[in-house]
């Protein structure tokens, strides 16, 4: 008799817009890599509205992988898409990750090793070196003194994905930015909580295909949105609304 399949350790949110050209990469990369650390995991992937092919390979690799698919439509934006997904999820460890392949698998995995660490209840990559052009380079870099300066938070990226967490600290954190302020509200309510990140370094590697979706304009957002919470603005806290 076969012995019942253990459930999943770690449930793994995969936002994906339009990549069908990075998808199938990505998502047979991470289930190589988790599956070497050995503990079952489990990759949730998000198709967020998606109007290429994403969905039909999205929904290919679930079922020949043994993982699951949600589909939302309409966009649900990057930290509506997230969130969905960590919602749908029951596991005792979650996090998200980007589905653009620019993020080694393996640097998955060592993260997932990090959380499993006595008293880490947060791990997180921190991108030391970019390959992904100027740009990016430099929206990432200004926000990031932006966040060190005026918040003390306790790490050179911020955004830097994936990000894992003990469950218990999920529901602790009450997450509701459905924007790009998803990374930062998790790093500064971690930060109130008194919680430290665990982070392993890792290369932000250039797109193999597909469109980025950030802007340059993205840093005028996260700059709004940063000084709105210096003034006490919670998203999803009631009466709340998006600061302009």
């Amino acid at each position: 008799m076969c012995a019942p399949a253990l459930p999943p350790a770690l449930g793994l949110v995969l936002p994906l817009y339009d990549e069908a050209t990075n998808v199938e990469r990505t998502v047979r990369g991470l289930h190589a890599a988790l599956g070497a650390v050995g503990a079952p995991f489990l990759l949730l992937m998000v198709d967020n509205g998606s109007t290429d092919d994403t969905p039909r390979l999205v929904d290919a690799l679930a079922a020949e992988l043994g993982h699951e698919a949600l589909h939302l439509s309409p966009n649900a934006g990057y930290g509506g898409g997230v969130l969905q997904g960590l919602r749908a999820l029951r596991t005792p460890a979650l996090g998200w990750s980007w589905g653009d392949g620019q993020i080694d698998p393996e640097v998955v995995a060592q993260v997932w090793s990090q959380l499993g660490r006595p008293g880490v209840q947060l791990a997180k990559a921190r991108r030391v070196r970019r390959e992904d052009g100027p740009t990016r380079a430099v929206v990432s870099g200004a926000y990031n003194l932006v966040t060190r300066r005026a918040f003390g938070l306790g790490t050179t990226d911020t955004n830097g994905c994936p990000k894992l967490m003990t469950r218990g600290l999920y529901e602790r954190l009450e997450l509701a930015s459905t924007d790009w302020f998803l990374d930062p509200e998790l790093m500064l309510k971690a930060q109130a909580l008194g919680v430290q990140a665990a982070e392993v370094d890792a290369v932000m590697r250039p797109r193999v295909g597909g469109a980025s979706k950030v802007r340059a304009q993205t840093l005028w957002e996260f700059t709004r949105h940063l000084w709105a919470w210096r003034r006490g603005w919670r998203p999803g806290a009631p009466g709340a609304e998006d600061p302009r």
